[in-house]
């Protein structure tokens, strides 16, 4: 058996590149070898024009597959154009066994009426100046900033409530199906709805927070521009909805079903407890907190005769009464606002509006001075002192607090015989 020798290299690897020139080379010498020799290669080449043929053939087959290319891509498209007809966008192009998830559209937005302040101090076409109306209004479905910009809320439905918030403002409205929806809507006109129809929505006195009942729960979030942050929950009693805030507290509120007497509690979402409510039934008003986030004012049923006691409520020991005072003729159950320095009371009582000084009628210094027409449900403070609401009658009215209030008619200009007339929460906390 032949041994190879041991001393010799590897043999050279085959190169197995060749260069398109080489090819071009090659086809051109052994296709000139097999032509005949009368014909020069000038004016025949035969390799020449294989190539050519080649070269045309690439190109063909190069557009060929270009057009098959974007065929299928066109195909491809109309095929998911089809398979979608209700027009929703899905995050990727095929599913097969669960469906596919579904990308949410932005809503779209409210737009306004007049996107820059209007000139010479109007408010949309309406002439009104900056100094007539301390806070913004809602005209029917218009918000009229003292700024003198009108913005539209046409999808809000009916507004039951507005408040400042952070660049913007915080719109509660009542679509035609019914339920409680919140927008946020931006100092340039768009919007977010931040919830959909609930049961119940509140806000609270400092633009930012916000509670609401759905169904058999019980929320509390911020609102930050239109996005809810720190939300907290709770099963919700059977009856029962949020009317107001103490602090960190929800006011809720139960009217009088059957055997059940109407009657106030208060949720405290930060407690990390399940709600389970004390309603108290002696309570039969609550009219707004006071600075130190744990009092509210409201009414108490009095333990001789029929005339309610004004009072001081500890909100965060089951509404338990610290003080009473029973001389005033306020109505039973009737409305009322609390300034935000806790100072002043603002209630219905006699026919009439009364003033009444907190911080000296619990020590029996003080009664309540008129303060002109009835309050409605709406009534906004646009400071320490100075009260705005609208009356029973639709007017626009304003109450400036002291010994002697100062109440006064403030005229709106471009507001029908059934626009509904609002007034806006300003950021006073």
């Amino acid at each position: 058996m032949m041994r190879e020798p041991d001393n010799l290299g590897p043999p050279p690897r085959r190169p197995l590149g060749v260069a398109s020139d080489d090819l071009e080379r090659a086809l051109r010498e052994t296709l000139a070898r097999a032509a005949d020799p009368g014909h020069a290669v000038g004016r025949y080449d035969p390799a020449g024009r294989a190539i050519g043929k080649g070269r045309v053939i690439d190109r063909r087959r190069s557009i060929v597959g270009a057009a098959l290319l974007v065929a299928a891509t066109a195909a491809a498209t109309a095929g998911v154009v089809q398979l979608n007809p209700d027009n929703q966008r899905y995050a990727g192009p095929a599913w097969v066994d669960e469906p596919p998830p579904e990308i949410v559209q932005s809503l779209p937005a409210i737009e306004p009426t007049t996107a820059v302040p209007v000139p010479n101090g109007t408010i949309g076409l309406d002439k009104m100046s900056a100094t007539d109306v301390p806070v913004d209004l809602v005209v029917a479905s218009q918000l009229r900033t003292t700024t003198g910009t009108a913005i539209t809320l046409p999808q809000v439905g009916t507004v039951t409530q507005t408040h400042q918030a952070t660049k913007g403002w915080l719109v509660v409205g009542v679509p035609p199906s019914g339920g409680s929806t919140l927008w946020y809507v931006a100092s340039d006109g768009s919007s977010v709805q931040v919830l959909h129809a609930v049961d119940a929505v509140v806000l609270a006195p400092d633009g930012r927070r916000v509670a609401w009942r759905d169904s058999a729960r019980l929320f509390s979030a911020i609102v930050d521009q239109g996005t809810l942050k720190d939300a907290t929950q709770a099963s919700a009693p059977a009856e029962g909805l949020p009317v107001s805030f103490v602090g960190h507290g929800v006011v809720m509120e139960r009217g009088a079903s059957g055997a059940e007497r109407a009657g106030f509690d208060v949720w405290w979402p930060r407690r990390g407890t399940p709600y389970k409510p004390a309603w108290k039934a002696s309570t039969s008003e609550i009219y707004g907190p006071l600075p130190d986030g744990r009092t509210v004012v409201g009414q108490v049923s009095a333990e001789t005769g029929d005339r309610p006691c004004l009072a001081l409520l500890d909100a965060v020991n089951a509404l338990n009464v610290l003080k009473t005072a029973c001389t005033l003729q306020l109505n039973a159950s009737g409305l009322g606002t609390v300034s935000p320095d806790g100072h002043w009371l603002v209630a219905d009582g006699g026919g009439r509006a009364r003033l009444v000084d907190l911080r000296l009628v619990f020590e029996g210094k003080a009664g309540a001075a008129d303060a002109g027409p009835e309050l409605s449900d709406q009534a906004a403070w646009a400071g320490g002192s100075t009260l705005v609401h609208v009356s029973r009658d639709g007017d626009l009215m304003r109450v400036k607090a002291g010994r002697e209030p100062k109440v006064e008619e403030v005229p709106v200009s471009g507001v029908g015989t059934n626009d509904r007339l609002l007034v806006v929460d300003p950021m006073l906390v």
